[in-house]
């Protein structure tokens, strides 16, 4: 090959080298393209293992080439520590090693008379290039580390290497070895995106697990707080099933989480009632004002209970806003009209709802009819119309199944049925 032939191999093999991820894949097209256009008796790349700490053959082309799997390299073998050590005062260069080049050494017997050390390094050498009939062994290095060898067989023709031949062959393996280490240095990136994916995974399925379990407690305090307040059995339950045929009514979007958010607000809405004392929370009279302002906080208890559920944020600021009204008379903040979530305006509608039809220990329940009437009077005030209105058509839906009361408008148990 003339020289513009192999500065343009060599832009070639580089450009190959950038499209090529897989070390083994570069390695074996380098030994395909000597093999091609030098035409040696073998072309054989040595390749530094890491996980054993020893080099081994990837790949070798050629009439004379070495058997891969049966020949592995130990750290201390002396073609690899010749490389990966620095000989003072010697008249050669470690960037490629040629047979020529080490029995001109051996046989300057007035030099090594001085250095018999050295002598038997390069005599070692020697046995092991003989071994692997390597004419030229040409070292591959990144950032000082020796990550392979290119050994070269004679010329098919028995020609010289000339300078030129070697320095390409010194550039391509140089080439070759960075170009390894970006593969490994993404490779190794890779699987540590991908480990740290699978922790992040598991910390989330943990996450998760903690949250359901924190919301059954959570669910299992404002079932508490209804049985404190002496609520008919299966309260919570029927405010769900209230608040779902409405937000249907009124054609919200129930999809996925939004159905979840409803739902979970519908259920704990109340929940920050557990921190009211009894004396309270089951008062039949009308409460002074210092307790009231003690039962106003139970929206902020409330808020601050469900705030570790990173999924249910939203239920959080619905329960402590359902106590506002439409027309900004409500507490905590006085918000009105759309001020208000969606969500929240449906709660206080359902929950006075089933709170007047309702038997408790110190009344009995209002008729279905007295129940409505004063969802329409307070309607624009207290409640959202929209709401009252959808509400009003979907209990009037409700009332067209048997199994529901025509007085209350709650389902009526077996029990009842029975008797």
């Amino acid at each position: 090959m003339t020289s513009f032939e192999y500065h343009e191999a060599l832009k070639n093999a580089a450009k190959s080298m950038v499209r090529v991820k897989n070390p083994k894949r570069l390695l074996k097209m380098i030994t395909r393209f000597i093999d091609r256009e030098v035409g040696l008796i073998h072309t054989s790349i040595l390749i530094f293992d890491h996980p054993n700490n020893r080099y081994i053959f990837i790949d070798s082309k050629g009439d004379r080439k070495i058997p891969l799997n049966l020949i592995r390299l130990d750290a201390d073998n002396p073609l690899i520590c010749w490389f990966k050590e620095k000989e003072k005062n010697l008249s050669i260069s470690k960037d490629f090693l040629t047979s020529h080049q080490v029995g001109r050494l051996l046989g300057d017997h007035a030099f090594l008379s001085t250095n018999p050390k050295l002598e038997r390094k390069l005599q070692s050498v020697k046995e092991q290039m003989e071994l692997f009939k390597a004419s030229v062994c040409v070292p591959g290095f990144y950032k000082g580390e020796l990550l392979g060898i290119l050994l070269l067989g004679e010329k098919v023709d028995k020609s010289d290497f000339s300078l030129e031949e070697l320095t390409f062959f010194q550039t391509l393996a140089n080439d070759a070895s960075m170009t390894i280490k970006m593969a490994e240095f993404h490779e190794d990136l890779v699987k540590r995106n991908k480990e740290l994916e699978e922790k992040i995974e598991e910390i989330n399925r943990l996450r998760k697990k903690e949250q359901q379990t924190y919301y059954q407690i959570i669910l299992s305090l404002a079932r508490e707080v209804h049985a404190r307040d002496a609520y008919t059995s299966g309260h919570m339950e029927e405010v769900e099933k209230l608040g779902i045929m409405t937000a249907e009514e009124m054609g919200l979007d129930l999809s996925g989480h939004k159905r979840d958010v409803l739902v979970a607000s519908l259920h704990l809405h109340d929940v920050g009632k557990i921190g009211i004392p009894d004396n309270i929370l089951k008062k039949e009279g009308k409460l002074s004002e210092e307790e009231w302002l003690v039962m106003r906080d139970h929206v902020f208890k409330g808020a601050r209970i469900l705030e570790p559920l990173d999924d249910f944020k939203e239920v959080a600021r619905i329960v402590m806003l359902h106590h506002e009204n439409y027309d900004g008379s409500g507490y905590p903040y006085g918000l009105k009209e759309d001020e208000i979530p969606i969500e929240a305006r449906i709660i206080t509608v359902v929950d006075t709802f089933h709170a007047m039809v309702s038997t408790r220990c110190y009344r009995k329940g209002r008729s279905f009819d007295y129940a409505l009437k004063e969802l329409e009077r307070c309607a624009g005030k207290q409640f959202d119309p929209e709401v009252v209105k959808a509400f009003t058509v979907a209990i009037m839906k409700r009332l067209q199944q048997p199994r529901y009361d025509e007085v209350t408008g709650l389902e009526i148990s077996p029990t009842e049925k029975a008797s």
